[in-house]
């Protein structure tokens, strides 16, 4: 049986129609990635019939190096769970399917790459302010410590991936 594609076969052209969204590709590497996988788990629980989750961990095997790709998608989807059971509204995102709508950035969206960037660089205050504008001013404790630790993985693991590669080097 052939797996089953839910890719559209054309943009819906929400590009044109919002300009001055920011792009995906204005972000660092590593929120653009997470930002990629997440986009998956969004559109499951929007759309549950669609078990687009899987595509999420396709997603992540290919920007991420195989041996990390599950545990990056883990770390993804634990922080999308716990900023989930923090929100009382619906969080809005950006299609993952469509190309056009997936090059743009929603405001929920900006708010959580900028959360995650703000770990990532050992932010604290910026850090908490975009958690707490994500989980609506309730706790931001459970997402910024599922945020810590795969920023954690994400930095152990490119310290190994650096060290190994240069470790032979003369």
């Amino acid at each position: 049986m052939a797996p089953h594609e839910n890719r559209p076969t054309r943009c819906c052209g929400a590009q044109n129609a919002f300009p001055r969204l920011a792009r995906t590709d204005q972000l660092n590497p590593f929120e653009r990635n997470i930002l990629a996988v997440a986009r998956h788990f969004f559109q499951t629980f929007a759309c549950p019939a669609g078990q687009i989750w899987i595509e999420g961990f396709r997603q992540a095997d290919q920007l991420f190096a195989p041996h990390d790709a599950a545990q990056h998608a883990f770390g993804t989807l634990n922080t999308v769970q716990k900023m989930r059971i923090a929100r009382k509204s619906t969080f809005k995102f950006s299609n993952p399917l469509c190309p056009g709508c997936a090059s743009l950035l929603t405001e929920n969206e900006r708010q959580l790459t900028s959360a995650l960037a703000a770990v990532r660089t050992s932010q604290r205050s910026a850090a908490h302010v975009h958690a707490m504008l994500l989980t609506e001013g309730n706790d931001p404790q459970p997402m910024l410590l599922a945020m810590h630790r795969l920023c954690d993985f994400a930095a152990h693991e490119r310290q190994t991936h650096d060290h190994v590669g240069t470790s032979g080097a003369v």
